[in-house]
């Protein structure tokens, strides 16, 4: 006679009743699925070559500005280029581990959802002052926000 057992029945019920927690590691796993973030770090190809401007100031201090917040590196599935500056949408439960993104269209709204990435590498934006005395390090980013096209939806206003 076979015996049933309860163990799966009891893995089931023991899932994770946190929505919140569900739908991060539903959005982690697109993005590894859809190959937008990766496990393994990126190899190039070719060795990239420095631009003039990075060769001119080799060797220089990068000077830090002070501390500051946290700052979130935004990253989309295709191109957000906005024609002016000024107010492109609204953003939504940065708290938390996945923050929503609304975008304001003439049509209507479109809800964009994220979910935080801790990145093992620092994103750093630099400038090169003309003088060439030192490089100056504008920001650095932490936390990077991963936005995926599985996960749009369009609201009607």
């Amino acid at each position: 006679m076979a015996r049933t057992s309860s163990s799966k029945k009891k893995r089931k019920d023991e899932e994770d009743p946190n929505p919140e927690v569900t739908q991060r590691k539903r959005l982690k796993a697109l993005a590894f699925s859809n190959n937008l973030l990766s496990e393994v770090p990126a190899k190039p190809h070719a060795p990239l070559t420095p631009s003039n401007t990075v060769v001119k100031h080799h060797g220089k201090d990068i000077l830090k500005k002070s501390q500051r917040k946290n700052r979130f590196l935004f990253s989309f599935p295709g191109l957000l280029a906005p024609i002016g500056g000024g107010k492109i949408g609204e953003l939504k439960d940065l708290g938390t581990k996945n923050p929503v993104l609304y975008l304001d269209f003439p049509q209507g709204r479109m809800k964009l959802f994220g979910t935080i990435v801790f990145p093992k590498n620092r994103y750093l934006t630099m400038q090169f002052p003309r003088g060439g005395k030192s490089v100056m390090c504008e920001d650095y980013f932490d936390n990077m926000v991963s936005y995926f096209l599985q996960s749009v939806c369009h609201i009607d206003c």
